[in-house]
């Protein structure tokens, strides 16, 4: 029984490999982005991805069964002094077992969680190439490019004429202080002058 559970543990161990390489293979952004959107919206990869979910929690319980095992054959060396050559044989083959099942089922388990993050990685890929397409070579493509180019260039004049105004603007506001400060200071020179003007006739009316 234990056989056939670590059968179907390293035949999904292959399904992931296969997977795997599927994705990072190189290929055509129109394939792989048929192919993420059909494991994404497909009923029979979700079913699937669900079987495959559950599958990875009793791989969990076989990983830690492999671990405890093979704890317990390491406590049985440390402890026990064997003597008959059978005995030590068949000791020696349960560690086989006990480690190979462990790295089994932590294989699978390792690559299952790497194999969900590149196939998220890869449609969010695909995604950001489909949404931003690439400008190719050809004529349509270079007329796309210069009617782009002219937009920015008529972009860029406007930003130029809109700073240039508000230079002239600058200029024009900076013109009008100079000459509200020479104004205010002519009238202040102007009340000063009547204000002398006015205390000397004052001055004047107490010596009379």
């Amino acid at each position: 029984m234990a056989t056939l559970q670590y059968t179907g543990v390293f035949a999904l161990l292959l399904i992931e490999i296969f997977v795997f390489v599927l994705l990072i293979i190189p290929m055509p952004n129109r394939w792989k982005r048929a192919m993420i959107t059909w494991s994404s919206r497909s009923v029979l990869a979700q079913r699937a991805l669900y079987s495959v979910r559950i599958a990875f929690g009793f791989i969990l319980l076989l990983f830690a069964d492999a671990v405890m095992r093979l704890y317990k054959i390491q406590q049985t060396k440390n402890t026990t002094r064997l003597v008959d050559e059978h005995a030590v044989c068949q000791l020696k083959l349960q560690q086989f077992y006990a480690q190979r099942n462990t790295y089994l089922t932590g294989i699978t388990m390792f690559l299952g969680l790497i194999l969900i993050s590149t196939h998220t990685l890869v449609g969010q890929l695909v995604e950001g190439d489909g949404a931003t397409p690439l400008v190719t070579s050809g004529p349509g493509s270079a007329k796309a490019e210069l009617v782009k180019v002219k937009v920015e260039l008529a972009d860029a004049r406007k930003e130029i004429a809109e700073l240039e105004r508000k230079d002239r603007d600058m200029a024009t506001l900076k013109k009008q202080a100079d000459s509200s400060h020479k104004e205010y200071m002519r009238l202040a020179d102007e009340c000063e002058s009547l204000r002398k003007q006015l205390d000397s006739s004052k001055e004047t009316k107490k010596d009379a």
